[in-house]
């Protein structure tokens, strides 16, 4: 087996949490980074789940399965139209 050698850059803050995480897992960077890759080529997707640090509260599962509801509600015909509030017209052009 031939190697490749790769090379990558980080924030040096990640750099070090990241070091300091795999080293207590008996890991070093190169060893984490392999083991990432390799498992990503076994799973044919990413190894883990994605998440943001804040999640915008509108993706949430919560959420997601009250606008399925709606768009189901709604395909059946049996959406519930709601009147207009002052808010929701358009303003008038004063131009």
């Amino acid at each position: 087996m031939t190697t490749s050698t790769l090379q990558i850059r980080v924030d040096s803050d990640l750099r070090r949490d990241a070091d300091e995480l795999f080293s207590r897992a008996g890991l070093d960077i190169s060893s984490a980074v392999r083991l990432f890759l390799r498992q990503s080529v076994i799973r044919q997707r990413l190894p883990f789940e994605v998440v943001a640090v804040n999640p915008d509260p509108f993706f949430s599962a919560a959420n997601q399965r009250v606008l399925g509801e709606s768009i189901r509600s709604y395909e059946r015909g049996e959406a519930k139209r709601r009147k207009q509030s002052s808010s929701d017209k358009p303003a008038k052009d004063d131009a």
